[in-house]
């Protein structure tokens, strides 16, 4: 390998997580689970803190912690965010993730939670329904929460979106989903492995669903509700040559 470093992956949901954990572990690691894969089990987590959203996120923004504190990973994976302590690691550590554009993203969580059998916070109502309701309407900022680096910070506001552009900045590699084989290939110089990310998880919704974004008022109120995470997301592509 380049250097013994080990590789942390910050899972956005429905950012391309389930082929680039795999891909990352079998090239990284050279296995997909082992000693040297540390992969945060979502439902165990939820479980272990009686299912309560803010007490989750923080028992894992701890757990990320112990883990690169007193583990020796190889390769560290899970629906984590970024918090300031966390930054201590980033010099000797590799902090990676896969973005994807915030209104396609939101428009896939729709499909995998009202499609997809025995999800985590299944929904049963139309689009329209989804976009009103309140805990959905904080995905527009799913991207400033994970990276802002603060939880008491307002996710809409200028400090918590110029805050996650510099998280973001100070990592090793950012990926786009619709470029995977680059941030592949940005993984390998890092570890001096091949790494190759496949192709897993078709969109659990029916193929006459490709409409979903047809209602004009519909898509504007979608794209306000993404507004910040867009932000972040532009500048983000921008800086790297993702856009």
């Amino acid at each position: 390998m380049a250097d013994r470093k080990p590789v942390v992956f910050f899972h956005v949901m429905k950012c391309g997580g389930t082929s680039v954990r795999r891909g990352l572990a079998l090239g990284v690691a050279r296995e997909r689970t082992g000693a040297g894969v540390f992969e945060l089990d979502g439902q165990a987590a939820i479980e272990a803190v009686g299912g309560n959203d803010k007490q989750n996120w923080e028992f894992r923004d701890s757990l990320l912690s112990y883990v690169l504190d007193t583990m020796s990973p190889t390769i560290v994976l899970g629906h984590f965010r970024f918090c300031d302590r966390h930054a201590r690691h980033l010099d000797d550590a590799h902090f990676v993730t896969v973005l994807r554009a915030p209104v396609d993203r939101y428009l896939s969580l729709y499909k995998y939670r009202r499609y997809k059998e025995g999800v985590h916070v299944p929904v049963a109502g139309s689009f329209a329904d989804f976009v009103e309701t309140r805990r959905f309407r904080s995905e527009g900022h799913a991207i400033v929460g994970a990276f802002c680096g603060r939880a008491d910070l307002d996710p809409h506001s200028d400090e918590a979106i110029d805050a996650a552009v510099r998280t973001l900045g100070r990592f090793a590699a950012i990926g786009f989903i619709d470029r995977l084989d680059d941030f592949a290939a940005d993984v390998r110089v890092l570890v001096g492995r091949k790494v190759t990310i496949p192709r897993m998880n078709a969109s659990p919704a029916p193929a006459d669903l490709d409409d979903l974004g047809a209602d004009p008022e519909l898509m504007d109120r979608v794209r306000e509700i993404c507004a910040p995470d867009q932000q972040v997301f532009d500048r983000v592509a921008g800086a790297t040559g993702g856009a």
